[in-house]
């Protein structure tokens, strides 16, 4: 079974060589794949090689990848972006500009997610690191295939269906480019791919996500959104390293920053509650080559595998009470203010600011309402009837 350690954080904490370093402490036992799914890779130069956008051996055991959508897109969806081109050269655009449009929002973050669900599939490697995108980009990455569910669910039968019907009344009078077959099987086949991914991102004995912040404010608070905004969607978070912490060594003008690291680390457990907290240091030199960060690696885990599962907990339970339901969601730092909940055609939506999540209810509970939502100790509480 393919293990999947996925890392996310706020840009600048230094997720890239935390990701890096457990792929090499990894790569002594087991054969790893470290894969780069930011845009602005610097995966790289963490390990000091040229690396593709297919799998790089980088040494025994270690390989490293770093996307490329256009390939990606090219190999994946052919025949869909192909359409899409053609649609928009109708509309008007320049073939150049057309091939460009043609890559839709959302293909990139499709993208990195097949190609783990290749590997995962084909068991090309014991486990896979994900270097991610800083946090909002990874929420994007990780909500992608629910958004992709709901649009197929709700729109493609009926496109499929319109495309079929208009296809020969107007291919004798209009040059509009209509979507053959292949058109949908290729975005069948994307969702089927990114609804198995799903099951395996969400599956905490195969993946932990694992958040990295430095131990000042900005990051810390943005860590706990990005906590609450992954247990909403029901992804498995099993640890929180706290990267880049001054020693004790490091002279009287770092004080005030040393005390205030050390206020933030102690809240920590509170603030992640079960889950792991590891420390790093800063270090006097900078991380890179196999060597440094294999040396890094071993400061964080100490006697830890980074292979294993540090916690195992329930996003979101489903609890019987009588006639009722309960849905149990943990939001560890949700706030009423920002929280809104209702059922729309046998749909549950949970919004939580910025983000929303659409739970697809049992054919037993759709026509249920959410009669009482309430907010409790970290967890939030939604009674249904």
């Amino acid at each position: 079974m393919t293990r999947i350690l996925l890392y996310t954080g706020k840009g600048g904490v230094g997720k890239t060589s935390v990701a890096a370093a457990t792929a090499v402490l990894l790569s002594k036992k087991y054969k790893t794949l470290v894969m780069s799914t930011d845009p602005a890779h610097s995966l790289g130069d963490s390990l000091e090689r040229e690396i593709g956008s297919e799998p790089t051996l980088i040494s025994n055991n270690l390989y490293a990848q770093e996307v490329n959508i256009n390939d990606a897109i090219n190999s994946h969806w052919k025949d869909l972006k192909e359409y899409l081109t053609a649609l928009f050269q109708y509309q008007g655009l320049d073939p150049i500009s057309a091939d460009e449009i043609a890559i839709l929002p959302g293909f990139d973050e499709a993208a990195y997610l097949l190609y783990i669900n290749d590997y995962v599939s084909k068991n090309q490697f014991d486990v896979i690191v994900v270097d991610s995108a800083p946090t909002g980009e990874s929420l994007r990455l990780l909500s992608f295939p629910e958004v992709m569910r709901w649009y197929m669910d709700k729109i493609f039968p009926i496109s499929r269906t319109a495309a079929k019907l208009a296809r020969p009344l107007m291919r004798p009078f209009s040059g509009i480019p209509v979507p053959n077959d292949a058109v949908f099987k290729s975005a069948e086949t994307l969702y089927d791919q990114l609804g198995n991914i799903h099951d395996v991102l969400q599956n905490p004995d195969i993946t932990s996500i694992r958040l990295v912040t430095n131990a000042d404010q900005m990051s810390y608070n943005e860590t706990k959104r990005a906590f609450t905004y992954l247990l909403l969607y029901g992804y498995p978070v099993d640890a929180v390293i706290a990267n880049k912490i001054y020693t004790d060594d490091t002279g009287d003008f770092f004080k005030g920053w040393r005390d205030s690291q050390t206020r933030i680390v102690g809240e920590l457990p509170d603030a992640f509650p079960d889950i792991n907290i590891l420390k790093s240091y800063l270090q006097n030199y900078e991380l890179l080559g196999e060597e440094k960060l294999s040396i890094f690696g071993k400061n964080i885990y100490g006697n830890y595998d980074p292979f294993d599962v540090f916690y195992k907990g329930k996003p979101i339970e489903y609890i019987k009470k009588g006639n009722n339901t309960v849905i149990k969601i943990e939001l560890p730092h949700a706030t009423k203010e920002n929280l809104n909940v209702y059922n729309k055609a046998g749909e549950l939506i949970i919004e939580l600011k910025n983000w929303k999540r659409v739970l697809y209810l049992p054919q037993t509970m759709a026509n249920m309402e959410p009669q009482d939502a309430e907010l409790k100790n970290g967890y939030l509480y939604i009674t249904l009837s």
